[in-house]
């Protein structure tokens, strides 16, 4: 196995998995780092069982499980959720999480555009988790737990919660990196999800402001998929090299993580393929 010691300060963490062991990491230590984004991708997870238990359709609006009423949001569909393409214009749930009293009452207040393009929102993530939590009528904490953890022997972990007690399904979680990376890898082996689930939020049902494809909760490059937190936390899924990536970092004034997997770790996974 590698030692890796990254040029960058703010690289915290990097663990290389190739067909289930690890190549490469750096020193690894018991830190639980904030994932960010990443909990959008689990919640992803989440609703991907439901699905496959026909308790949810992608076509299920919001109005029809959380009995919203007669307000903008009522007719987004989940897909529309899953694929950042709501239509909702505030992007709420990021500085207020910790304020707001009531955020369905919030989402029911917002504004939404007939034509629903890529806008991505906090918004989106914690509306899929509040109906997975509602159609399940278990919370959302324990479904990632039961449905997630337990099945990948993850024991250390911290949700964030809204004023209500509700997990913040957009962001929040805090992990260790080589249980980041327990999730990708379980992801490509569908211990956590099924093959077909997989296949269909890893492909492309969005594309950003950027130019960059989306899934669902997932975003997509061209020989991979990954999961994606704020100032540089990734896990890349590589289904050719039957391998993933996970980082945590503190990038605040430039990400350069996926140049940084691009250019000096995906060659570990090329020459361990041949």
């Amino acid at each position: 196995m590698k030692l890796l010691k990254p040029d960058n300060p703010e690289i915290l963490s990097v663990v290389v998995m190739k067909e289930n062991k690890i190549i490469a990491q750096t020193q690894q230590t018991e830190i639980l780092y904030p994932q960010y984004s990443i909990m959008k991708s689990l919640v992803a997870l989440v609703i991907g069982n439901l699905l496959e238990n026909q308790k949810l359709t992608l076509e299920t609006t919001v109005g029809e499980v959380l009995n919203t009423g007669n307000v903008p949001i009522s007719n987004i569909s989940l897909e529309k959720l899953l694929s950042m393409q709501s239509g909702m214009q505030e992007k709420l749930l990021f500085a207020d999480r910790t304020t707001c009293k009531d955020y369905i009452k919030a989402c029911c207040e917002m504004n939404v555009k007939n034509k629903q393009e890529f806008l991505y929102s906090n918004a989106c993530a914690y509306l899929a988790g509040r109906m997975a939590e509602t159609q399940e009528k278990i919370s959302l904490e324990s479904q990632i737990i039961n449905m997630l953890f337990k099945p990948l022997n993850i024991k250390n972990y911290e949700f964030e919660y809204d004023t209500e007690g509700h997990v913040f399904g957009a962001s929040g979680l805090k992990l260790k990196t080589e249980d980041l990376a327990k999730i990708g890898q379980g992801i490509l082996e569908h211990k956590i999800c099924s093959a077909k689930w997989q296949k269909n939020f890893s492909s492309i049902h969005a594309i950003s402001n950027e130019g960059k494809p989306y899934g669902y909760f997932f975003w997509i490059s061209e020989n991979s998929f990954y999961m994606s937190g704020k100032w540089g936390q990734r896990c890349f899924i590589f289904p050719e090299y039957q391998a993933v990536i996970a980082i945590n970092s503190n990038m605040q004034k430039q990400d350069i993580i996926n140049y940084y997997i691009t250019c000096e770790l995906l060659p570990l996974l090329e020459v361990s393929h041949e």
